[in-house]
This record gives structure tokens, C-alpha cells and sequence, in this order.
């Protein structure tokens, strides 16, 4: 079987809420194994060359 990956960004309203930790429990509820976290504070700028870049 092969291995699948996916990327998912929690949007700031959620981060606000502290409901990441039911977000994650719901991702792992789904069958999903989280192998890694990184919180990052976007500019502008870095938000567009990455959305110029995810899209296919």
C-alpha cells in the first residue's frame, strides 16, 4: 500500500479559539497519523508566493 501525504493550514480564527487540539483529534480520528507541526506567522508576500505555488 502506498504511502499519502497531505498538507493542512489551520486558519488564525482557530488558532484564536485554542481549538487546535480538536482539530488535530479529528484528523487522527479520521485515520490520519500527524507527523508534524510548524506554526508560522505569514506576511503577505509569503502567503502569495505560497498560494502562486500550491496551486495546480
Amino acid at each position: 500500500m502506498a504511502i499519502e501525504r497531505t498538507f493542512s493550514i489551520i486558519k488564525p480564527n482557530a488558532v484564536a479559539k485554542n481549538v487546535i487540539g480538536n482539530i488535530f483529534a479529528r484528523f487522527e480520528a479520521a485515520g490520519f497519523k500527524i507527523v508534524g507541526t510548524k506554526m508560522l506567522h505569514l506576511t503577505v508576500g509569503a502567503g502569495a508566493r505560497f498560494l502562486c505555488r500550491a496551486r495546480w
